[in-house]
């Protein structure tokens, strides 16, 4: 009866990947599974029958699942107990428990099922996870804007304290998985926005329409305590929303101030890092301050009294001319415009034109100001692809790294960017996105002739943008490559430098890098840091697998499966057999007098027969066949789809095969074998009863002469029962 019981548990559960183990009602192992074994490291002979205390890091937890027993009910079974488990070798490993309580027909129990699994893998996921999340986290806080980033069904996923700051009163509600809708409804019902004429669920409404369709198109909004922000949202590769959010009262303030007191407006507008002009009815220049002098390319003489229009490109002056009629006709008009500056430098600016009125209330002209937004814009659509990098599925470490560097040289406006591997005093490229370079990965230079020695003599990110006119001027990098524009950053792996990741160019960066451009260049540092020690560790772990499992299934010896990979598979066709009703036939193999060997020429010519002789037979068999060694001289292979007749064929070829081919000059007797044969039938469920009937074959061999092949019969049962 308690066969029958084990092996229905074993045809029900043994195959598991899952951990499985039951119990009686005293705690008693009854049984276990496979996938248990594995993890625990233990036979299953050695756990039936004792408990499972032994393996509780923990004894506490031990006695919390004692509870079980005592007083079973369904909402305790419902529940799932984690712990750490100790291996036989000792090793702690974290497994989460869920347990089925067993009763007899009167419904007393008789019995626990425990399923485990083992969370290693999923820790080492979570931790993976939350390092990139922090990277992640630490990019957008080196962002001097509000940023957020909302998922497809529009719940916030992250957002810096920047973001928080800008929205104080709704801070308390900016928690992960909250819904923008909600957010917004938080900071209404503490009166945060200045909703002006509407009411709020108006103004709730208008807002969440320019949120949904997140085109990139720029909006202001006012907060009760005075401030404006400007706000620009676009759609993420994955559908969701990505947000940045600038604090524009300065800019009100300044324009503000223009409109009604001209005569402060030289001072204000030189010290603000936007172009701020006055145009006539004409068009003309009346006004110009130094920022925009310097974007048109011209001195305040030059300027003043010239259409500052013609000097953009037509498409341009189409859009501005837009603005421009909507402000002459007493709106303020604005728009985000592309503009590609005399100065030789395109910009990404917010464009915005405001009538100004004389005495009599009508307008006389235009006051314009253009704020250059490249770095926000950039910056914003930078931290969204990023994120869409590190959190894909879809990518594989190759293609992150190279996804990295085209993301890098996008955003910093280069065309070369390098990941490098130092090693003492030399520099080697391991990734590379170079256009228009022959550079490519696997070159190699001496460290010292690279502006990255700078940058890891520093241990921090460096950057020029004319190289020619810096003390960069005076490193063998530029008398060798002539490299204008560089910016680096050490990379680290596991703490340890690893290399830099740097973007140049031979020829001079118009723009200056911004402190944003630096951070993000460090966070493109720490984020490849973090991808190359995981692609190590996942490297190292693949390795070490393959390696335990080869040391786990082959003998050392003769480098054929060992007795217990030799069963797992033997067994893997018994299930095929049932599965396809294809025939094999199992042959026990016994060299014949091989302790004779041992004991006249030593163990140590006994291993080199034992390896000739394992070498002969493994040559001569099919990749399909199993060939294994269950004893010290026993041997057990498997003939895949062969009949008994043809079976026999093929092992009396072998035998014939080592008496011809396995004999040595050292030793005196005949080296010969014994082979019993059996073919697996109906009722075999497991091979031992099929290893059973081929070694009493083997046995029926020895016994009547040695050196011959004998096909199990049932008359051998008879022989073996008396």
């Amino acid at each position: 009866m308690a066969e029958n019981i084990a092996l229905n548990l074993e045809q029900s559960f043994g195959e598991l990947n899952d951990c499985v183990v039951v119990t009686d009602r005293n705690r008693k192992i009854l049984f276990v599974n496979k996938a248990l074994e594995d993890l625990l490291k233990v036979s299953r002979d050695d756990l039936i029958g004792t408990t499972t205390e032994n393996f509780f890091a923990d004894k506490s937890k031990f006695e919390e699942l004692g509870e079980l027993y005592n007083s079973p009910n369904e909402q305790r079974h419902r529940k799932a107990y984690s712990f750490d488990m100790i291996t036989g070798e000792g090793d702690l490993i974290p497994v989460e428990v869920v347990s089925a309580p067993l009763f007899d027909a009167d419904h007393q129990l008789t019995g626990i099922l425990f399923f485990a699994r083992d969370q290693s893998e999923r820790i080492a996921l979570e931790t993976r996870a939350k390092d990139i999340a922090q990277t992640l986290e630490d990019a957008l806080e080196a962002i001097s804007e509000g940023f957020a980033i909302y998922d497809t069904e529009d719940k916030l996923v992250i957002c810096n304290d920047n973001y928080r700051e800008i929205y104080a009163p709704s801070a308390p509600a900016m928690y992960p998985g909250n819904d923008f809708e909600a957010i917004l409804r938080y900071g209404l019902e503490r009166d945060q926005y200045d909703t002006g004429s509407l009411s709020k669920e108006e103004w709730l409404a208008n807002r969440l329409d320019h949120h949904k369709s997140a085109d990139g198109s720029v909006i202001e909004q006012s907060l009760s305590d005075g401030r404006w922000l400007r706000i620009s949202e676009t759609k993420t590769r994955n559908g969701g929303t990505a947000g940045i959010r600038a604090d524009i009262t300065e800019m009100k303030t300044a324009k503000a101030q223009a409109e009604s007191a001209y005569r402060d407006l030289s001072l204000i507008a030189d010290i603000i890092s936007c172009s701020i002009t006055e145009v006539d009815l004409d068009g003309r220049c009346v006004f110009i301050n130094k920022k925009g002098c310097e974007w048109f390319d011209g001195t305040l003489e030059e300027l003043v009294g010239t259409r500052l229009r013609e000097r953009l490109s037509w498409k341009e002056r189409e859009q501005v001319r837009h603005c421009f009629q909507k402000s002459y006709g007493g709106q303020r008009a604005s728009e985000e415009i592309c503009f590609h500056f005399p100065d030789g430098i395109t910009r990404e600016c917010q464009f915005e034109s405001n009538p100004r009125y004389d005495e009599a209330g009508n307008v006389c002209g235009l006051v314009v100001m253009i704020v250059d937004i490249t770095d926000k814009k950039k910056t914003e659509r930078t931290l969204a692809e990023l994120y869409a990098i590190t959190s894909t599925n879809e990518l594989c470490y190759e293609d992150k790294i190279a996804e990295i560097l085209r993301l890098g040289c996008e955003h910093l406006d280069l065309p070369c960017g390098i990941i490098s591997h130092v090693i003492d005093d030399h520099y080697s490229v391991t990734h590379a996105h170079c256009l228009g370079s022959e550079l490519e990965p696997g070159m190699t230079f001496p460290l010292a002739d690279t502006y990255c020695t700078l940058t890891l003599q520093a241990d921090r990110p460096l950057a020029t943008t004319h190289a020619s006119q810096s003390e960069f001027s005076k490193h063998p990098c530029y008398q060798a490559f002539k490299l204008e524009t560089y910016i680096g950053a050490p990379l680290l792996v596991d703490g340890e430098v690893y290399g830099t990741i740097n973007f140049n160019a031979p020829e001079r960066r118009k723009r200056p890098f911004t402190a944003a451009d630096i951070q993000i260049t460090r966070q493109f540092a720490d984020w490849v840091g973090h991808e190359i020690a995981r692609d190590r560790d996942h490297n190292a772990l693949m390795q070490a697998k393959v390696n335990l499992e080869r040391i786990a299934s082959v003998d050392d010896l003769t480098g054929i499966l060992n007795r217990r990979a030799f069963l797992e598979a033997a067994n893997k066709e018994i299930q095929r057999f049932r599965r396809s009703k294809r025939p094999f036939t199992a042959v026990m193999i016994d060299i014949d007098n091989f302790k004779l060997i041992n004991d006249r020429n030593g163990h140590s010519v006994g291993d080199e027969v034992l390896e000739k002789f394992t070498s002969i037979i493994g040559s001569a068999l099919r990749t399909v066949d199993v060939f294994g060694r269950v004893g010290g001289e026993e041997f057990c292979m498997i003939l895949h789809n062969t009949s008994m007749e043809e079976a026999m064929l093929v092992s009396e070829r072998l035998r014939e095969k080592i008496v011809n081919e396995c004999q040595f000059d050292d030793i005196e007797q005949t080296i010969t074998c014994s082979m019993g044969l059996a073919v697996v039938v109906r009722e075999d469920v497991e091979f031992s009863t099929l290893m059973q009937r081929a070694d009493m074959a083997l046995y029926n061999a020895k016994s009547t002469g040695r050196n011959k092949c004998v096909e199990y019969s049932s008359g051998l049962d008879v022989i073996f029962a008396d």
